[in-house]
């Protein structure tokens, strides 16, 4: 959603018309997002991991409203990257401990169509948000409230027990 919007947002919310600058960060703070969550989650485990990427990026959503000046918003977008690199750093991981790697590409290669059909869904949603409303808003707190649940599914995902042979 953020990625197809971006330039928009800085834009509408602070008048910003270089809006590929913004797009810039949130590259490069993809690129540091992939290798902080890598380590962290050899660290402290994949779970907590993703529920600390899921709230972070959750709050990100909550304040993004508010954010008008060219600082605030060049940091959230660095921010915002930082986080969809780590998700791409922890779940290729993720899918490999819960499900090993018998199948692992089958399995993977789901878990990135997922990932897929929400990168078209979500710049849709928030478009016909915007279209409504003439903000981004209602978008944010959707797309907060999912990161929520997603953080909350963190422990209550279990790792498939293997069949008895």
């Amino acid at each position: 959603m953020i990625i197809g919007k971006l330039a928009k947002i800085v834009d509408l919310q602070a008048g910003i018309k270089a809006g590929f600058i913004f797009v810039a960060m949130l590259a490069i703070g993809n690129a540091g997002g992939r290798i902080a969550a890598g380590v962290l989650s050899d660290k402290i485990g994949r779970t907590w991991t993703l529920f600390i990427v899921f709230v972070f990026q959750a709050l990100l959503m909550f304040i993004l409203r508010g954010l008008d000046t060219y600082a605030t918003l060049f940091l959230a977008s660095v921010l915002i990257g930082f986080n969809y690199g780590a998700n791409l750093s922890l779940f290729p991981s993720t899918t490999k401990d819960y499900f090993g790697l018998k199948n692992f590409g089958v399995n993977y290669g789901l878990v990135f169509t997922a990932w897929g059909v929400g990168g078209i869904l979500g710049p849709m949603l928030s478009g016909w948000i915007f279209d409504a409303n003439q903000n981004f808003d209602s978008a944010y707190l959707i797309a907060a409230i999912c990161l929520l649940v997603a953080a909350g599914l963190t422990f209550v995902t279990r790792a498939p027990k293997a069949k008895p042979q």
